[in-house]
């Protein structure tokens, strides 16, 4: 559904005038836009935050030009990008057509010949990104579009080249908890059969409206993506046996896209045409007058251009009533408690699903002492004297319903760094973590600007709590069976614009 811009939102990228919104992710803002010759397109606009970063605009430029070399009749084409502008962007061809899970959620589940011609385009598509030498890393419903000609796979915005090295942080999780295949949860490297275990997560979906390894919090999720089976009774039985191949937990035990194929074909072996599932007519055409209707949409008086980039890369505080924030010089003074801003990246759920990486090879990895209570940077030293004081702390807690268990403790934040007369955001954790022995408080001293702050504790104990707080506010709780997530929620009010 395309929503009116708002306030603060971009009146142009590049060439293209912004015409309304159309989805937020954890990368940016899409929205869709117009070319000076009348083209329509989407056009994702990366967030503030990532673009102040240059290791980010060295992977976005990367993948940008990885993502031009897809093809193929089943995916979207990026026609044009600018990694280098004051907030990057890339515009795709615009696929006019409801997303699988909105689909799903208005008009219900497919029936079993609507899966299978649905499965058997999504197959097309994930061969011409892994014919680029490319694995999607997030196929899931809300990036797959359905058309009257066909489904469509879109958002590359994460995929990384298989032969290309790295710069994102080793052991980073890059996907969505309920699709990500159980070596992507373990940090390790993604191939094309983790997208086969995608494929399968999807056409599960189509089937029952839900991810077969279920809902609720995102470390359960991941627990049961690793150690448990996936739930497929919603799937018709002539798919189940092609899907639960695609759900093996081991990528070598997984089918190739050829062997999917032909388990995708019904027992006559004749090809499955594709048509537009009963009801999502109606949305295709929703799609088609909300083109219509795109002029009459105008840009609120607020929207910003996005020009060139700033000389001066320092943030500023949102002016009064303005909550979009600044790009240049200082920011005013503010109050003890609002000039220390945190903000989670995408939101609690996506920043528990950069955590999984650590959540599994935690598990069963404690050592025989435990560190004690006290105080401790962000990268994990003990401090002492001088070195332990500052303008704002961050108290964590670890507690056992029995004393002296061991568990493992292991955190990461986002802050601001000065860097050649500006600022420059940078991740700084204790890495693997450490060991502790309950109930154990450890305090982290903060002097700078924090944007998020993500703990995970992990040990043999029935159940761990995890708390956080905030210059002695409580911030964020968790318990759960052998393990606890924390993430530091969003305080709206005390945020720079741009959140990832």
């Amino acid at each position: 559904m395309i929503e009116p811009l708002r306030a603060g939102d971009p009146a142009h990228a590049g060439p293209y005038v912004l015409l309304g919104r159309l989805a937020a992710g954890g990368m940016g803002q899409v929205f869709v836009g117009r070319s000076r010759a009348g083209r329509v397109v989407a056009v994702k606009v990366i967030h503030d935050g990532l673009a102040a970063g240059d290791e980010f605009r060295t992977r976005f430029a990367r993948e940008v030009e990885a993502a031009r070399r897809v093809g193929g009749f089943h995916t979207a084409e990026v026609v044009d990008a600018d990694a280098y502008a004051a907030r990057p962007w890339m515009a795709t061809a615009y696929v006019a057509g409801p997303s699988l899970q909105e689909a799903v959620a208005r008009a219900g589940v497919l029936d079993e010949e609507a899966v299978r011609a649905l499965g058997a385009a999504l197959v097309g598509g994930l061969a011409a990104v892994h014919a680029a030498g490319l694995v999607h890393r997030d196929l899931k419903p809300a990036n797959v579009l359905l058309t009257a000609d066909g489904p469509r796979v879109i958002d590359f915005g994460i995929a990384r080249a298989v032969d290309a090295t790295s710069v994102t942080t080793s052991g980073d999780v890059l996907g969505t908890a309920a699709y990500m295949s159980p070596e992507q949860v373990r940090g390790q490297e993604a191939s094309a059969a983790s997208d086969v275990f995608a494929l399968g997560c999807v056409l599960a979906y189509a089937c029952s409206a839900r991810s077969p390894f279920g809902g609720g919090p995102t470390e359960a999720v991941v627990y049961r993506v690793v150690h448990e089976e996936p739930d497929l009774t919603a799937v018709p039985a002539g798919l189940r046996d092609v899907v639960a191949a695609c759900l093996a937990k081991d990528p070598a035990a997984r089918p190739g896209l050829d062997a999917v194929l032909d388990g995708l074909r019904p027992p006559a072996g004749r090809v499955v045409p594709w048509r537009l599932p009963d009801g999502v007519g109606a949305l295709v055409a929703e799609r088609a007058r909300e083109l219509r209707d795109l002029p009459a949409h105008e840009a609120p008086a607020a929207t910003r251009v996005l020009d060139a980039p700033p000389t001066d890369a320092t943030r500023v505080a949102p002016a009064a009533g303005d909550e979009t924030g600044g790009r240049a010089g200082t920011a005013p003074a503010p109050s003890r408690r609002r000039s220390l801003r945190w903000a989670l990246a995408g939101g609690v759920a996506a920043a528990l699903a950069a955590g999984a990486a650590w959540l599994v090879p935690a598990l069963g990895q404690a050592g025989d002492d435990g560190l004690a209570s006290g105080v401790y940077a962000l990268t994990g030293e003990p401090l002492t004297g001088p070195d332990a004081q500052a303008a704002h702390e961050v108290t964590v807690e670890i507690s056992t319903p029995s004393d002296g268990e061991l568990v493992r403790v292991a955190y990461a934040g986002t802050v601001d760094v000065a860097q050649d007369g500006g600022t420059q955001q940078r991740r700084e954790g204790n890495g693997d973590g450490f060991t502790v022995r309950t109930p154990w408080t450890g305090t982290i001293p903060v002097d700078t600007q924090m944007f998020s702050l993500l703990v995970t504790a992990a040990g043999d104990a029935e159940d761990i709590t995890c708390r956080i707080s905030l210059d002695g506010e409580p911030a964020a709780e968790g318990t759960a069976s052998w393990s606890s997530t924390c993430g530091v929620p969003v305080d709206t009010a005390d945020v720079l614009d741009g959140l990832f």
